[in-house]
């Protein structure tokens, strides 16, 4: 997945403090972070606002929420911890325990994408990384 955002500086700083694995095709007009099972990619927004128009304002809610998905309720845990120290996150509550058998927490990051950090009950992870839905 590719977030197009307005401040790329600003944007890679804050991605860089996940600690993810950087392509060795990174500059400073595009970043790709290698996240176990996927990719995320940071362009800027002006690459595709002739195609799709401008995105919408900082803090806005753009209709999507991205996951990362964790082996367990401790990891979520462990990760609220670390994350909660990273500059220019915005967490929106502790972890809880959720309603279909899972635990997660919520954040935005600095332009107001929407995250959660979640374990489902009865999901699993190949050799890769990549998650395992039920």
């Amino acid at each position: 997945m590719t977030l197009a955002v307005r401040d790329m500086p600003a944007m890679t700083r804050f991605y860089r403090q996940f600690g993810w694995p950087e392509s060795k095709f990174s500059d400073e007009s595009f970043v790709a972070f290698q996240t176990s099972g996927a990719v995320l990619g940071l362009f800027p927004a002006t690459n595709y606002e002739k195609e799709f128009g401008a995105p919408p304002a900082a803090g806005a809610f753009k209709g999507f929420v991205l996951s990362i998905n964790l082996e367990n309720a401790a990891r979520v845990d462990a990760a609220y911890q670390t994350m909660k120290r990273f500059d220019d996150i915005r967490i929106l509550g502790e972890p809880k325990d959720l309603s279909f058998g899972g635990r997660g927490f919520d954040f935005l990051d600095p332009e107001g994408n929407a995250w959660e950090v979640i374990w489902a009950e009865g999901t699993s992870f190949d050799e890769r990384g990549g998650l395992i839905f039920p």
